[in-house]
């Protein structure tokens, strides 16, 4: 049974088979709701809130982007809803101009009381004068009841204009400006501002960062294993350990290994990838999912497709010393070892389920149940001395449980789309939840608040997280970019803050 004090906090998004229908009769008598889909292709119907809708507090009103640049050119645009209803958006040229800027048209829904960041990223042309500039426009309009990410486009936009739905615009001026120039400046730092954006030369499978280097490692679909110095800002070298995806992989600091898990089984390679000296193993097992290394010990988990779960022992030669098998009906989707009980492990399936192990025996000590759909992700983490699990699902929600109690304490439910990486960062107070239509959302461990919302790569999943060298910074890996974003330590709330102008 879930906790309802901490669950009204997070009042969410509407099941989309929920959502009110109306025949066009219904519409025409009730002017508060609109067809979403002129043409009739959807049926879906939307209470919109008519009159005012000076909901977003936008900032910076000028978009400052560098003159000169040798990679992506960035700059946030940070907006904060401080009413109680939700508020979607549209940012795009206002003279239609798209060339030169990479995620554009952008499209979101920002919460009640929340802050989102968009990254607005231009490339820039070969030529470029100084006095070229851009003029951005953002509309809003205020919601009533839940909207679907995949809903919130340009028909969705163009019929709330139609009938006067209360939608505001406002102008942003895009400048290029003098390298090395601030590009924006911010009484209350942003809670996750983006350091740097580096495109992947393949699409990216999986993700690790090294907690000791400042190396990240990268898995692509194509079978290469590559590492990227995010200090120097090159990449250290590439090889080639399959002919599929990379499926997962994982650093072995103390050993200065790495691991990758694919089709054919479990590669594992010294971590200097251009040295000639090569150690490798693999597992004879079904295509590999999942692989966790223990914190102390020289073990290392795996998962497959088939539900099967290993533990490997890599003094020993890595044999397979146990075996856990029989108890997960589908695909084992992720492993994670519990680092303040360093004898159990959980996973999660899309058998929905999520089990709790430990390495003293091949039978789980418990099952949680309470998700609807497939469970992708899952990670530890403490509250109060206490220990718990997040998870996210293809249900398009995050659950908290409490390992104590063996249930499910709080369902977040913000999210328009499925749930595929969370992340609880170890050096801050914070769970970072990551979904498949690239979203980033950013949350109190210790109150469960909404703390953040980061846009950087619209409709690009969200593959994989990771902390960087003990410091606040994470790495994110989508599947075609890698970026780095430095948290910030302070439990700011959205809404404070230094904002030019609400729409």
């Amino acid at each position: 049974m879930e906790h309802s004090g901490l669950e009204s906090m997070h009042a969410g998004r509407e099941k989309a088979s929920n959502l009110p229908c109306a025949s066009l009769e219904n519409i025409m008598e009730d002017s508060s709701y609109e067809r979403i889909n002129s043409q009739g292709v959807s049926r879906h119907v939307y209470k919109v809130i008519t009159g005012s809708c000076e909901a977003l507090d936008v900032h910076p009103l000028e978009l400052r982007f560098p003159l000169d640049y040798n990679t992506l050119i960035l700059c946030p645009l940070h907006l904060t809803n401080n009413t109680d209803e939700q508020v979607a958006f549209k940012l795009m040229p206002k003279r239609g101009i798209y060339s030169c800027f990479r995620n554009i048209p952008l499209y979101g829904v920002v919460p009640q009381r929340s802050s989102y960041t968009l990254i607005v990223i231009m490339t820039p042309p070969a030529k470029r004068s100084e006095d070229t500039d851009f003029d951005l426009i953002l509309q809003s309009i205020k919601f009533g009841e839940g909207i679907i990410q995949g809903q919130c486009n340009d028909r969705f936009f163009e019929a709330a204009k139609e009938v006067g739905t209360g939608m505001h615009e406002v102008t942003l001026k895009a400048v290029s400006a003098p390298q090395g120039e601030t590009i924006y400046k911010h009484t209350i730092p942003p809670v996750m501002k983006v350091i740097s954006v580096e495109r992947a030369r393949q699409e990216l499978y999986s993700i690790d960062a090294n907690p000791e280097k400042s190396w990240i490692i990268i898995g692509h679909s194509g079978g290469y294993v590559r590492i990227w110095d995010y200090v120097t800002q090159r990449w250290r070298g590439s090889i080639e350990i399959c002919r599929g995806p990379v499926n997962c992989i994982k650093f072995i600091a103390r050993k200065q290994w790495f691991v990758a898990g694919s089709s054919d089984g479990i590669h594992v390679q010294e971590e200097a990838i251009k040295k000639k000296k090569i150690q490798r193993f693999r597992a004879r097992v079904s295509s590999v999912t999942s692989l966790a290394v223990h914190p102390t010990k020289p073990y290392v988990v795996s998962s497959s497709y088939g539900g099967l779960i290993k533990l490997w022992d890599w003094d020993k030669g890595w044999e397979c010393i146990t075996t856990f098998e029989g108890e997960h009906s589908d695909v084992v989707c992720q492993l994670a070892f519990n680092p303040n009980d360093t004898n159990s492990f959980a996973s999660v399936s899309n058998d929905r389920t999520i089990k709790v192990w430990g390495l003293d025996s091949p039978k789980s000590h418990y099952t949680l149940s309470g998700h609807s759909d497939n469970v992708k992700c899952l990670d530890f983490f403490t509250r109060d001395d206490g220990q718990y699990l997040i998870t996210g699902s293809v249900d398009n929600t995050a659950k908290i449980w409490d390992l104590q109690k063996k249930t499910c304490i709080l369902t977040l439910e913000v999210f328009r789309s499925p749930v595929i990486y969370v992340f609880s960062h170890p050096n801050l107070p914070v769970l970072i939840t990551g979904t498949r239509n690239g979203i980033i959302y950013l949350w109190s461990s210790t109150d469960f608040r909404l703390r953040g919302i980061l846009n950087i790569l619209r409709g690009a999943d969200v593959m994989g997280l990771a902390c960087l060298m003990e410091s606040r910074r994470v790495v994110i890996g989508q599947s075609h970019a890698i970026s780095i974003v430095d948290i910030d330590d302070e439990e700011t709330i959205g809404g404070k803050g230094d904002n030019e102008s609400s729409i």
